[in-house]
């Protein structure tokens, strides 16, 4: 298993995510305006989660070749969840990367700093060079927090070897040569 630690981003705590988080991300994930964007349904009941989490847990692919870093965001102490960050890290050394924060939540920076946060740890400990993100074309708040972290739209071929739906928008940022992770992150 993939050992995974706790991050901090100005004030946010990024826990590893757990089985034992399922019951009060339910909560939070029950709220069916989160998935106007996204390309599922509010998980069914707890135990869905649960198992889910399991899963996930796991912290890689059956075959090895995937890591799953997935984090609960938190304010301290012990506060609700806020959301949660992950990442899919392949053995190229590119990482696909999402982020949702609950409705009530938005608008404070919590998921731009979270995600900066997250994009450091990736470059710094887990070696990535590429980051990836997948984004429906309507959701601006989200294309806007990518913008701030240095992301850029794929071209059309990068975006074509993916394979998005006619909806959806592929955003790309690369580590320069010899650029360490706090020189590729924007200020948010």
């Amino acid at each position: 298993m993939i050992e995974m630690r706790a991050l901090e981003a100005d004030g946010l705590v990024l826990e590893p995510l757990t089985v034992a988080h399922a019951e009060a991300m339910f909560t939070l994930l029950s709220d069916a305006t989160l998935y106007r964007y996204i390309d599922e349904a509010p998980p069914a009941d707890v135990e869905h989660l649960r198992a889910r989490y399991a899963r996930l847990e796991r912290r890689e692919s059956a075959d090895g070749r995937q890591r799953w870093l997935n984090w609960v965001l938190r304010l301290p102490p012990d506060q609700p969840p806020l959301g949660f960050v992950q990442a899919t890290v392949l053995d190229n050394g590119s990482a696909w990367v999402a982020y949702l924060l609950g409705s009530a939540h938005r608008g404070r920076g919590h998921a731009t700093r979270a995600t900066a946060a997250m994009l450091e740890h990736l470059e710094s400990e887990h070696g990535t060079s590429r980051l990836l993100a997948n984004v429906e074309a309507e959701n601006l708040p989200s294309i806007r927090l990518l913008q701030r972290l240095g992301f850029r739209a794929a071209t059309p071929a990068e975006a074509a070897r993916h394979e998005p739906t006619a909806s959806e928008r592929i955003f790309v940022r690369e580590r320069r040569a010899g650029a360490g992770a706090a020189d590729s992150t924007k200020a948010s």
